[in-house]
């Protein structure tokens, strides 16, 4: 009777359908985030949070046991990532909503971004998965609230190594960092194995790629990198609004030329690039009224000025409407420069800058999409940008792409995308981690 024990065991093994766990999602299109063509009448099989096989129907076979879903009809793509995010709370459902589940945030605040992060990695918030840089690093006086000054070697090590220590992600940095102390910055991250991402204002977009920054966010720098003389642009940095609104506004003074030569000279460094199109495009048109009550804006809850407050946007800066129209003018020059760097092989990764005035979180990922199509992207390659690209400038390769070992994090679509961006709006679940969400569940829940 000794053999009794394992020959139970064995047996029970034998009854145990093989998957058991395994969720099987038969029958769409998958457009799994790269190049690569389409698989038609596809079958995806999930277990444990993470993508198992992919491919045809004649190719994969469903394991007896498994909970079967058809998705005949559908699209599905990989979740969506926003590359340069300002994450709040609130937003985290709104990001699911609109099948954003992978956040990339850029300096949104310290304590409460990493607290924040963890309890959207730990999923005891529903929401997307967080990325985060906590504070970012600039020089004194910070040109930003959310910003820490450093102006001495050890203040930028101690700086640093606070970042690391405390959870962050990467390093970020913004238009009054001290160009003299790039090298020390660069070494203590690259130390502690921390990429830097760059919104630069007092020093240009060329110089801080080749001190071997990551990323260029929201095309900062590349003005200054694009005039003969960038001398005035880093003084008026000394004001910081007085820089952000005098390099908006150069855009629409570039030749094509010069904006061609100067997109060659960056995707030539390998630098990727978060253009942020949708925030630039805001900015364009901050001035229209009816922006503020648009459809997407009805998920932004009353208590986010973050999103709401444009008039105090607008009275702080002081923008008349003739700088407004001069922000419309470069929007040309923005796209020509985002279409020439990627055409040069440059990294362009979709971002947003959501949640901030009139940039709705989630929805607003959607706008970049259809922006970068406008600007001269197939619809392949905008969804790339918002997938596999943002992944490949996060070096996390489980996420933004459909394939065996990727985390199971997944939109599926009524329709196809290829056919028309804006078909990426169209959603009718979620997948994060394995777990399915619907958008209409969703904003009940947080309508209460």
């Amino acid at each position: 009777m000794k053999g009794a024990p394992l020959l139970l065991v064995l047996f029970i093994t034998a009854c145990t359908p093989a998957g058991e766990g395994v969720i099987a999602l038969e029958g769409a299109t998958v457009l799994d985030g790269g190049a690569g063509p389409a698989h038609r009448a596809a079958v995806i099989l999930i277990k444990d949070g993470h993508i198992q096989a992919v491919g045809s129907g004649d190719e994969i076979v469903v394991p007896r046991g498994a909970q079967r879903v058809s998705v005949a009809g559908k699209t599905i793509i990989p979740g969506l990532i926003d590359a340069h995010a300002r994450v709040e709370r609130w937003a985290a459902a709104r990001y699911l909503a609109w099948g954003v589940t992978t956040v990339r945030d850029f300096g949104a605040g310290s304590e409460a971004a990493l607290a924040l992060k963890t309890d959207l990695n730990l999923g005891t918030l529903t929401g997307p998965r967080m990325f985060t840089s906590g504070l970012m690093i600039d020089g004194g006086p910070a040109g930003n609230p959310r910003a820490t000054s450093v102006a001495t070697e050890v203040q930028v090590r101690k700086t640093v190594d606070l970042r690391g220590g405390s959870g962050a992600d990467y390093i970020a940095i913004h238009s009054r960092f001290p160009p003299l102390l790039m090298p020390t910055l660069m070494r203590e991250a690259e130390t502690l194995r921390m990429a830097v991402a760059a919104h630069p204002g007092m020093m240009d977009a060329l110089n801080a790629a080749r001190a071997g920054v990551r990323s260029i966010e929201q095309l900062a720098g590349v003005v200054q990198a694009s005039v003969a003389n960038p001398a005035p642009y880093y003084q008026a940095y000394d004001r910081p609004l007085a820089g952000w609104t005098m390099e908006e506004a150069q855009w629409g003074f570039l030749d094509s030329a010069t904006v061609a030569r100067t997109a060659l000279a960056l995707a030539a460094t390998h630098v990727a690039m978060v253009p942020t199109l949708v925030q630039h495009e805001m900015l364009s048109h901050v001035d229209d009224v009816t922006l503020r009550t648009r459809p997407t804006m009805s998920d932004v809850p009353a208590r986010a000025p973050s999103v709401r407050d444009v008039a105090g946007l607008l009275q702080q800066t002081g923008w008349r409407p003739d700088v407004v129209a001069a922000f419309r003018r470069g929007r040309s020059r923005q796209d020509q420069f985002v279409r020439e760097f990627k055409r040069a092989g440059g990294l362009v990764a979709a971002g947003t800058d959501a949640a901030s005035e009139l940039l709705v979180p989630g929805a607003s990922l959607h706008d970049e999409l259809e922006l970068l199509v406008a600007a001269g992207f197939t619809a392949r390659e905008a969804i790339s940008a918002a997938t596999h690209k943002g992944a490949d400038l996060l070096h996390a390769d489980s996420l933004g792409r459909i394939a065996p070992g990727a985390v199971a994090d997944l939109v599926v679509l009524n329709a196809d995308p290829t056919d028309d961006i804006a078909a990426t709006r169209d959603i009718a679940w979620v997948m994060v981690r394995g777990r399915i969400f619907y958008p209409d569940s969703l904003r009940r829940a947080w309508s209460k």
